[in-house]
């Protein structure tokens, strides 16, 4: 059975083939579309570097141009292609079609397509390629006064290619015309390419594959980066593909009292919510947990939005927790992430490579609301986060979460309003007023699996970590921030 399925031709960006779950189908015409800018021919030179690495012959066919471009881009991402396996083919437009039918005594029909596209075929057959990119077709368009007779060209381009056997990329820029749905319908398959533009930071990349013929793919938007070196696709994640099986199991923290007000400790592979206002000792709190993941020979993950990996790990020298030996020893990731350099769906491969590629068995976030201000120009960010912190989950990973309160006393969560729904636990803390001193509260409101303590204690951070006093049974409203002695 397995023998009566068709050839596959992988794409060359790893990220691409895995959305395309193996690459294209061999012998098929694909349409690459998208505005200027987007990276149609970078994509190109991938797909044409990846034929010359597997000894495959590759024809780039430059509409209108000299195909210079083409050669300077290769250069600049370090491919020199090898001249026995790849040939490149300029195809010029005369100046009577550039100037407009006003011009012209005859139609264009009647004369120029019919010498372009019989010398183009006649490269196409001397050459016989396994891989063959027309870059682009917008150029072509300029030959066809309509809709019908641009289809019709297209059409008879692509049966001289079926009868060849190559894969054939065209590329297309992508404008308001109706011809763009008509190509589409041609091909065996559409990529359409996108930039993004934000208010703040570098524009941002993404694809769409819009359908292949007769195979399977991942649909939706994936990120992507045009690098130096090429590009590099980062597929959307999908949580339920990363499944396995549950381990039950409670983790402590370190420290005794912390473990009490859990019920004996956190469940691995949940995810816990800190939630505080500024200084109420949220990172202090994921550091606690980190430190004690570390020591027991856990690899452990901390990505910093808010703060700088130095005053990170001075704070943590402060509370003699050991942090740069766990971090010298390898144990312990610690990553600042600029707010401006990446979309969520690199930050997700990021962590991915983290967990699968180095083992990490606890990642922290600090804070979300950092997260959350970085990626907030995503309309989808909640359910984005939702599948990141499922797969951590069903990957078994013990993900902590730092949430940032508006106001001295906190009484809001910034941009995540539903975070209730994303955690599995929920650790608040609190300042409260008592004999005009400004004191911190910790209680647990809430624990997916078993049994917590439903106590609120006191909090205070000295310099060798965490203390955790008695329940505060003398007071009533400590939540509110100015409690008062219970009758």
């Amino acid at each position: 059975m397995g023998e009566n399925l068709p050839a596959i031709t992988p794409f060359g960006i790893a990220g691409l083939d895995d959305i395309l779950q193996g690459g294209l189908t061999a012998g098929q015409v694909y349409l690459l579309s998208g505005l200027p800018g987007t990276g149609k021919t970078t994509f190109s030179l991938q797909f044409i570097a990846e034929g010359i690495r597997r000894g495959e012959r590759c024809l780039y066919i430059s509409v209108g141009g000299s195909g210079e471009e083409f050669v300077a881009l290769a250069g600049t991402a370090g491919v020199f292609p090898d001249p026995e396996l790849f040939s490149l083919h300029s195809v010029q437009i005369s100046k009577e079609v550039l100037e407009g039918p006003e011009q012209r005594i005859f139609h264009p029909a009647e004369t120029e397509p019919a010498g372009l596209i019989s010398d183009l075929l006649t490269q196409v057959k001397r050459i016989n390629p396994v891989r063959l990119v027309i870059d682009s077709l917008s150029d072509l368009r300029l030959l066809a006064e309509d809709v019908i007779g641009f289809r019709r060209l297209v059409l008879a381009m692509r049966m001289e290619f079926s009868d060849r056997k190559a894969t054939v990329l065209l590329t297309n820029t992508m404008g308001p015309s109706e011809i763009d749905t008509h190509l589409e319908t041609i091909c065996h398959g559409v990529i359409r390419l996108e930039q993004v533009v934000r208010g703040y930071g570098p524009i941002r990349r993404r694809l769409l594959v819009l359908k292949v013929r007769g195979r399977p793919y991942r649909s939706g938007w994936h990120d992507f980066r045009i690098l130096t070196g090429g590009i590099e696709v980062f597929p959307a994640l999908v949580a339920g593909e990363h499944r396995q099986r549950v381990l039950a199991e409670l983790l402590s923290s370190g420290n005794q009292q912390l473990d009490i007000l859990f019920g004996g400790g956190v469940d691995r592979g949940t995810t816990i919510a800190v939630i505080g206002a500024a200084g109420t000792g949220k990172t202090t709190l994921l550091t606690q947990y980190a430190v004690a993941a570390a020591n027991r020979g856990e690899h452990v993950a901390i990505y910093l939005f808010e703060e700088s990996e130095e005053s990170f790990r001075e704070r943590a020298r402060g509370l003699e927790l050991g942090v740069d030996d766990l971090i010298d020893r390898r144990l312990l990731t610690l990553r600042k992430v600029d707010v401006a350099e990446f979309s969520i769906g690199e930050f997700t491969a990021i962590l991915r490579q983290e967990v699968e590629a180095k083992g990490a068995q606890m990642v922290a976030i600090d804070t979300l609301s950092g997260f959350a201000n970085a990626m907030q120009d995503d309309a989808y960010l909640v359910i984005q986060l939702h599948e990141l912190l499922t797969y951590l989950c069903l990957r078994n990973v013990t993900t902590l979460v730092a949430i940032e309160q508006h106001g001295v006393f906190g009484s809001d969560v910034a941009h995540l309003k539903d975070i209730s729904y994303l955690a599995d636990s929920i650790l608040l803390l609190r300042f409260f007023e008592h004999r005009g001193e400004i004191r911190r509260a910790i209680s647990v409101v809430k624990k997916r699996k078993g049994r917590h303590e439903l106590t609120i204690r006191e909090l205070r951070i000295t310099d060798r970590g965490l203390a955790i006093g008695e329940p505060l049974k003398d007071m009533q409203g400590v939540l509110t921030g100015v409690p008062v002695l219970a009758r």
